[in-house]
């Protein structure tokens, strides 16, 4: 039964991922998102149903249009896999806990939003962002309210050094990724975001480091770094607890 839950969780998931990408297309450009229908960005010819089926699609008609055969971005599908595999893992990790996937949910919900923006063109959407600390804002109150002071603090904390940062080396960070940090601060407590950046920053640097070594891209090229802000983010929340209780353990040793 549990094989069954978690094959309809990955059907939900990539019909999830698949929304939540197409938001972050639409909402930079200011185009409604449930109202107009799909089209092919090429052509322009409207899709069908069976043109809009999460993966499935994309391997049938082998990463082309059918009209135009221009090429379909891999985004689509790594997004939905992605999406699929993290609705899995929250829910695996949930223990049938409401409460246990709202963090994860948020982060994941719009970690591809902003990732999606942010690599198609590098902007996080100020209307979003706004959501998105909402969002924050309810799930506190309604879930760790008690501590509701000391997140609060870690959102200002990082949201005040993250500013600073940005106005000596306004080159190196988007304002975006500011007000990102702060929210992330504010979700996870002080902790969490350090780890998350932490491995943010060893993401960026082992995926770009090689790159630049080969020469296939400059030093000049701006790095979208939402996704790995959010990646990091993630992944911290579940490791986070065995990374800390590591990281004393060895402190106490030495």
């Amino acid at each position: 039964m549990e094989t069954v839950y978690l094959l309809i969780l990955c059907v939900y998931g990539t019909v999830w991922g698949s929304f939540l990408t197409v938001v972050g297309l639409r909402v930079p450009l200011n185009q409604p998102i449930t109202v107009s229908r799909s089209a092919c960005p090429n052509c322009h010819r409207i899709l069908s149903a069976k043109e809009l089926i999460p993966v499935f699609s994309f391997l049938h008609q082998k990463g082309k249009c059918r009209n135009c055969r221009q090429q379909i971005s891999l985004i689509y599908p790594i997004i939905e896999l992605v999406s699929a595999a993290a609705f899995c893992l929250i829910y695996v990790s949930s223990n049938n806990q409401l409460f246990q996937i709202i963090n994860p949910g948020l982060l994941l919900t719009f970690g591809i939003i902003f990732s999606v923006s942010d690599l198609s063109y590098q902007i996080l959407p100020d209307r979003i962002m706004r959501w998105f600390a909402t969002t924050v804002f309810a799930a506190h109150l309604f879930n760790d309210m008690q501590d509701f002071l000391f997140y609060s603090a870690s959102g200002i904390t990082f949201f005040l050094l993250f500013y600073l940062f940005y106005r000596i080396f306004p080159d190196c960070i988007g304002g975006g990724d500011v007000k990102c940090y702060a929210v992330l601060g504010f979700l996870l407590g002080y902790q969490t975001c350090v780890l998350a950046l932490l491995l943010a920053c060893l993401l960026v640097f082992a995926v770009y480091l090689p790159l630049l070594l080969a020469k296939k891209i400059t030093s000049q090229r701006v790095i979208p770094f939402a996704p790995f802000i959010f990646t990091g983010a993630f992944m911290a929340y579940f490791i986070g607890p065995a990374f800390y209780e590591w990281l004393n353990l060895l402190l106490y040793i030495t």
